[in-house]
């Protein structure tokens, strides 16, 4: 019964190994950044599915972690380890500091100053030419390699893109173990009743605040991580990581998917850089193609698309749609 329950997972599993052995080129690079976008909105959903708290400034973190890696890649150290060990502890500090000040409010303020603190960074890498490069960025970062030396074989640096894609394909598995595991602990479970109903947890005795504020950094440190990915794969690090509207597109990204559901950010991700992509090459007002398919997402499967499809099956195989593969509906106010 678990194998017939587990198939599906492991069936993508084996697609996605063997992927890399039938793509080429700017193909093999998408599906790279599919599987690192997926990564920041997978971190964003353990504040908006698992927390209730819709944060506009999660790009923050994302460009922590670029920025990051920029510095490093290019001044101290080229290994793969070193770098995703920096940005998870930086994006750790750097979370549980601005988490800190911006969970002391609720509802729409938290929303209005996870904008003020992105805007803030950004515009603090804008005025810092020295360090960031300002409105230019950071340039010709060189990729990571998994072991120091210079006559390294081919696969032992991210420039192989077999080794590149391989290394995101790991660290997405990990990370999506990793949340599956939370969802199954004591810890998920209080996240899930505060979300549900913060002012009964508090009443029950649980420190809410000190509660979000571990989701928070958890959030935090892993979009750091994927933002040392990211600049790795492109290497070249834009300012536009740290304005709001990134984090306005990862927020799509989890809606389009599912609020709360486990692989539904990843499949909003792979929609939305789709359409950015192929779209992006067909016509200039793709974010306008974008918005109709939110508008149909919402308006008739507001769950999101990975419920559709679980509660589609299930209709299919004659049983009742699972509560487990419903969304989850956030609620007014996550304080």
């Amino acid at each position: 019964m678990t194998r017939v329950r587990h198939w599906p997972t492991l069936a993508v599993l084996a697609v996605a190994l063997a992927l890399p052995h039938f793509t080429r080129g700017t193909q093999t690079e998408f599906a790279i950044e599919v599987m690192i976008t997926g990564m920041f909105a997978l971190s964003l959903n353990i504040l908006i599915g698992r927390l209730g708290l819709i944060s506009f400034g999660h790009g923050l973190f994302l460009g922590v972690g670029a920025y990051l890696a920029g510095f490093m890649l290019r001044h101290l150290s080229e290994n793969l380890f070193l770098l995703l060990a920096a940005a998870l502890i930086v994006g750790m500090l750097v979370s549980a500091l601005v988490g800190a000040m911006v969970l002391r409010l609720g509802g729409v303020g938290f929303v209005m100053i996870t904008i003020a603190f992105c805007q803030l960074f950004y515009v603090l890498v804008l005025s810092t030419q020295t360090w960031s490069g300002g409105i230019n960025g950071i340039p010709s970062i060189p990729r990571p390699k998994l072991w120091r030396g210079t006559d390294l074989p081919a696969w032992l640096s991210l420039d192989s893109e077999f080794t590149f894609y391989y290394v995101a394909l790991v660290g997405l598995v990990l990370l999506v173990y990793g949340l599956k595991r939370l969802d199954a602990s004591p810890l998920g479970s209080v996240f899930s009743g505060i979300r549900q109903n913060a002012a009964r947890m508090r009443a029950l005795g649980y420190p809410v605040r000190r509660f979000q504020l571990i989701g928070f950094v958890m959030a935090g440190s892993l979009a750091a991580v994927a933002g040392a990915l990211h600049a790795s794969l492109f290497g070249l690090v834009d300012p536009s990581l740290l304005f709001w509207t990134t984090s306005g597109e990862v927020i799509l990204m989890v809606i389009l998917g599912g609020v709360g559901v486990l692989y539904g950010p990843l499949v909003g991700a792979a929609l939305f850089l789709a359409l950015f992509h192929y779209l992006g090459t067909l016509t200039d007002h793709w974010r306008l193609v974008l918005g109709i398919v939110f508008v149909v997402v919402v308006l008739y499967a507001p769950n999101g698309l990975v419920p559709l499809v679980t509660n589609a099956l299930g209709r299919w195989r004659g049983a009742k749609p699972s509560a487990r593969g419903a969304a989850v509906a956030l609620p007014e106010d996550a304080t």
